[in-house]
């Protein structure tokens, strides 16, 4: 059995993929170029041309497939991105699809992109191919993108106010996005993943100042001033209002929730953030 994985290159996909072919499985990663996927390149991985925009190259991948993975970035175009692979998982007669969507998904959520992925999964949901949906709150390596200001200033900057979350490490995710891929009992279900706590990010610099060995200030700053540096890091208009939104959405504490998917799910405990920051201790020291 080979399964395939969207969203090969990035953060979750990457992570996916190193897990599973770990594990001795077969995948077949989409990427729109080949030639520039080489990192992905080993015994256990095949790569497939494939592009969002042009279904036919989702039928070509998908052929001979019996699981798929489904992430797509965040974009203008995410919806129809997503409805694509799920309408050409239906014509492949794909045995299992594992969506990756949003904790807090629903049809009334805070966020656009929440409300976008709730529209993704009822798509999913009714479409007749058998499902797992995956729910993860935020991730803990989303800190790593202040790694320089943490390096240099021993701060770093959020618009999140006082507000907990219960932020999960990516490897979390996905392994059990790998066990839900390699074993049954998984369709018709939808997992929310967190973390194995709730943090403040004032928290969330304590923990880091213990790991580091020096003191670390998290700076709540306007939501305004972090769209203004989104923009002046190139991100797209849309991203810019989705992220923000977003953002302002975890400003409020909405999600706080801690689950325990993983550990009924993995038989062990959630890795803390303390335990993700000691792992990565490197990315932030001087």
């Amino acid at each position: 059995m080979t399964i395939l994985i969207t969203g090969a290159t990035g953060t979750n996909g990457s992570e996916l993929i190193r897990q599973l072919t770990a594990s001795g499985q077969r995948v077949r990663a989409l990427v729109r170029n080949p030639a520039r996927a080489g990192n992905l390149a080993g015994p256990n991985v095949e790569l497939a041309a494939g592009d969002f925009d042009r279904p036919e190259t989702l039928d070509a991948a998908l052929r001979g497939i019996d699981k798929a993975f489904l992430l797509t970035p965040v974009a203008e175009h995410f919806v129809e991105w997503q409805t694509t692979f799920i309408r050409a998982a239906q014509r492949a007669g794909v045995k299992h699809l594992v969506k990756f969507s949003g904790m807090g998904a629903g049809p009334q959520a805070g966020s656009e992109l929440l409300r976008l992925h709730h529209q993704t999964d009822e798509v999913l949901r009714n479409s007749g191919v058998p499902f797992t949906i995956l729910q993860p709150n935020s991730f803990q390596q989303n800190i790593l993108s202040s790694a320089a200001t943490i390096k240099a200033q021993g701060r770093f900057y959020l618009p999140l106010k006082n507000a907990a979350q219960s932020t999960v490490d990516v490897r979390d995710i996905n392994s059990v996005a790998a066990k839900v891929l390699m074993t049954g009992g998984h369709e018709g279900k939808t997992y929310v993943i967190t973390g194995p706590e709730s943090l403040t990010f004032q928290q969330v610099a304590e923990n880091l100042s213990r790991v580091l060995g020096r003191k670390i200030e998290y700076v709540d700053v306007p939501l305004s001033a972090a769209a203004d540096a989104m923009r002046k890091a190139g991100m797209a208009e849309w991203s810019v209002r989705i992220v923000s939104e977003l953002l302002g959405y975890f400003a409020t504490g909405a999600a706080a929730t801690v689950t325990g998917t993983i550990p009924q799910q993995l038989g062990r405990a959630a890795i803390s953030f303390e335990q993700f920051a000691r792992d990565n201790r490197a990315a932030f020291a001087t």
